[in-house]
C-alpha cells in the first residue's frame, strides 16, 4: 500500500483589537491584518495504518495548558496519540498574546480568541485525516542565508542583540514533501531556523512575517498545485540578516522559498517504514535568584524608572520597567512563602516517520544545539525543531551562560518565569534527544 497523506488548514487570524506579543514595547492592540495566520496539518500514514500528525501554527508559542487541550482534541477526534502529534509554532512576533506564557508587558491575552484558535488548530488535523490520499514521500535539503547569529559582542565585552557574522548559524533548509498519486499535487513541509522578527515592535499589523511570503512564493511557483507549511527550527540566537518593513520580509521570504525549491530538485525517496513517537517531560534545574537586598533595590529602581519614563511620555519603557518591578516582587513573595521552585519542566519529543526523524524541544533552542543533535542522530535525515509542544523560554548552550546576554540574563522574565534554568540544561535536553533518536531508530 505504501504511504497515505492528508493536508488540512484552518485560519486562526485574530480580529483587530487583540494584543500582539513578542516585543515588550507595544502600547496598544493590533490595528490591521496584513496576512492571515494559519493552522496547517500534515498527516502521514504508513502501510501498517500507523499515523503521525505535524501541526504548524502561526503563533509565537503555546502554553502547557494549550498543548494539553490540543493533544486531547486531536486524540478524541482522530485517534492520533500525543507522542505522534508534533505541534510547532512559527514564532512570529506579530501574532496574538497567548496566555500565561508572559507578563502583561508582552500583550494582554484574549481568552475568547485563544479558545477558538486552539479548536481550529485541532480541526486542521481532523480535516487532514478526513482527506487521505495515496502518496510518495520525499526528503531534501538546501542552504539558505536569511539568518544571522544575533549575539554581538560589544567593545566593552557585553553581549547584545545585534549581528555576529562569526557566530554559529544553521543554514540548512529541510523539506519533507509528498506527491499525491495520480494528480500531481504536492504537500510541502519545510523547516528553517530564524526568528520571524523582520517587523519589529512598532508593527501593529497581524502577520506571519517572512514565513508568510516564503509559503506564498513556493505555492505561487506550483501554480496552485502545492500546499505548504513552515516548521521553525532551532533559532533561539538567530535573527534575519535584514529587518524593517514588509518589503524586506517579502524579499527574505522569497529567498527562503528559492532554497526550498532548490531542495525540491534534490529530493530522495522515503521508503514505507515505521511511524513511532516518544514524548517526555524533562526536569531542568534552575539558577538561584539574587539575594533579597538586591531584589528590593531592583524593585525600587524599576518603579522609579517607570515613573520617570511615564512622566516623559516613554510609555513602552514605563511598561517594561513595571514588569521588572513585578518580577522582583514575585521573587520576594516566593521567598517569604518558601515556595521558590528549584526546577522547571520542558516537553521533549522524538518522532520517526520511515527513515527520517524529528527531534523537538519546547524552547527557543540555540542553533548550535540543533546542529549538534542532527550530527549525532542515527538517521540520515533529521529535523531539529524548537517551539514545539509548548515553549518555556530559551535553551542556550552552556557556553552562553559564561558570555551572558539577553537570552541568559533577561529573556526568562518576558516568559513570566521567576528564574533561568541552569547551564546543564543543554546536556539534559541533548542527551535525551540523542538517546531517544537511537531508540526509535531501532524500532520495528
Amino acid at each position: 500500500m505504501g504511504w497515505r497523506v492528508g493536508f488540512g488548514e484552518s485560519e486562526i487570524t485574530p480580529p483587530i483589537g487583540v494584543w500582539l506579543t513578542g516585543f515588550a514595547n507595544r502600547i496598544k492592540p493590533c490595528d490591521d491584518i496584513h496576512d492571515p495566520l494559519l493552522a496547517r496539518a500534515f498527516v502521514i500514514e504508513n502501510s501498517q495504518r500507523e499515523r503521525a500528525a505535524i501541526l504548524a501554527l502561526d503563533l509565537i508559542a503555546l502554553t502547557e495548558e494549550q498543548v494539553l487541550v490540543l493533544r486531547k482534541l486531536v486524540r478524541d477526534w482522530t485517534g492520533i496519540q500525543p507522542q505522534n502529534l508534533l505541534i510547532n509554532c512559527s514564532h512570529t512576533h506579530s501574532a496574538p498574546a497567548v496566555g500565561e506564557l508572559a507578563p502583561s508587558c508582552m500583550g494582554i491575552p484574549d481568552r475568547n480568541y485563544l479558545d477558538v484558535a486552539i479548536r481550529k488548530a485541532a480541526t486542521a488535523v481532523k480535516l487532514a485525516c478526513d482527506n487521505m490520499f495515496g502518496s510518495k514521500l520525499f526528503f531534501g535539503t538546501a542552504e539558505c542565508q536569511v539568518g544571522i547569529n544575533r549575539r554581538q559582542r560589544n567593545p566593552d565585552g557585553r553581549i547584545v542583540i545585534g549581528q555576529n557574522p562569526e557566530g554559529v548559524v544553521d543554514h540548512q533548509v529541510s523539506v519533507l514533501a509528498a506527491n499525491l498519486d495520480g494528480n500531481g499535487l504536492w504537500f510541502i513541509a519545510f523547516s528553517y531556523a530564524c526568528h520571524p522578527v523582520v517587523l519589529g515592535g512598532d508593527n501593529y499589523s497581524v502577520t506571519a512575517d517572512y514565513v508568510h511570503f516564503a509559503r506564498q512564493s513556493v505555492e505561487d511557483f506550483f501554480n496552485g498545485s502545492a500546499f505548504t507549511m513552515f516548521l521553525q527550527g532551532c533559532s533561539g540566537d538567530i535573527n534575519p540578516k535584514e529587518r524593517g518593513n514588509f518589503e524586506i520580509a517579502q524579499k527574505l521570504g522569497r529567498e527562503l522559498a528559492l532554497s526550498v525549491l532548490q531542495a525540491m530538485l534534490k529530493l530522495e525517496h522515503i521508503e514505507d517504514g515505521p511511524i513511532t513517537g516518544v514524548i517526555s517531560t524533562l526536569n531542568l534545574p534552575l539558577l538561584p535568584p539574587p539575594n533579597q537586598k538586591q531584589l528590593r533595590e531592583h524593585q525600587r529602581q524599576s518603579r522609579e524608572a517607570a515613573k520617570v519614563a511615564k512622566k516623559e511620555g516613554h510609555m513602552s519603557e514605563a511598561q517594561w520597567r513595571v514588569c521588572e518591578a513585578e518580577w522582583a516582587s514575585q521573587i520576594l513573595e516566593s521567598m517569604r512563602n518558601n515556595s521558590l521552585p528549584t526546577s522547571e519542566k520542558m516537553n521533549a519529543q522524538v518522532l520517526r516517520i520511515g527513515n527520517i526523524a524529528f527531534a523537538n524541544l519546547a524552547s527557543e533552542v540555540f542553533a548550535e544545539i540543533g546542529i549538534n543533535v542532527k550530527s549525532h542522530s542515527p538517521f540520515a535525515h533529521t529535523f531539529a525543531l524548537g517551539y514545539t509542544n509548548g515553549c518555556i523560554g530559551y535553551l542556550p548552550t552552556a557556553k552562553a551562560y559564561e558570555e551572558g546576554g539577553y537570552e541568559v540574563e533577561q529573556a526568562f522574565k518576558f516568559y513570566g518565569r521567576l528564574m533561568m534554568h541552569a547551564p546543564e540544561s543543554e546536556k539534559i535536553a541533548t542527551d535525551w534527544l540523542i538517546r531517544n533518536l537511537k531508540k526509535v531508530a531501532n524500532s520495528r
